[in-house]
């Protein structure tokens, strides 16, 4: 399945208190086995939710990008260590935006690719539209490039990043961020 990356909202009351545990007593408070922190307990027990899923982030920037948009969630650097695989770092608004212009960014070159023809023939040309046409238009017949069960909030399930940016708009525009902050992490 390989190494997936997501967004998650938590209220900044309990960012305040978990930024400052030290390993024993984040092991304490989070114990699953004996010397070992649960991190599903701790976003669990800290009213988190999941708003976003990047995917896999490692052929570019975005990650790097993002983390430069924050600070790592734990000041207790043994802490970090314990939860080493997640990578978590504390983000605001800030990532949301950032996220929105990398998005921009890749719908943009994407569409610079598809208009490059200069060493293509008609042919070629043809047969690179239509199989754009072809892979987009699987996305609107079957693929859930709209979400419209009202029980969820999001309104894109798609993974084209043409679909997936107006989810992150969504976000953007209704996250209040005077009450809560976000977590990037991946596992």
């Amino acid at each position: 399945m390989g190494y997936r990356n997501y967004l998650y909202k938590i209220p900044k009351k309990n960012v305040k208190e978990l930024r400052n545990l030290t390993k024993q007593q984040m092991i304490e408070k989070y114990a699953e086995d004996e010397g070992y922190a649960s991190f599903h307990k701790m976003l669990e027990e800290n009213n988190t939710k999941c708003i976003f899923e990047y995917g896999k982030l490692y052929w570019d920037d975005t990650i790097g990008r993002l983390h430069r948009t924050g600070e790592r969630l734990f000041k207790d650097e043994d802490v970090n260590e314990l939860f080493e695989e997640e990578n978590i770092y504390l983000l605001g608004e800030k990532a949301i935006e950032e996220t929105i212009n990398i998005y921009k960014e890749k719908i943009i070159k994407m569409y610079d690719e598809l208009l490059n023809n200069d060493e293509l023939n008609d042919k070629e040309i043809i047969e690179k539209y239509e199989e754009h046409l072809k892979n987009y238009k699987l996305w609107w017949a079957r693929l859930n490039a709209l979400n419209l069960n009202k029980e969820e909030e999001c309104i894109c399930d798609g993974w084209l990043y043409e679909h997936r940016i107006f989810e992150l708009v969504r976000l953007y525009k209704t996250i209040d961020f005077e009450e809560y902050d976000l977590l990037f992490m991946g596992w």
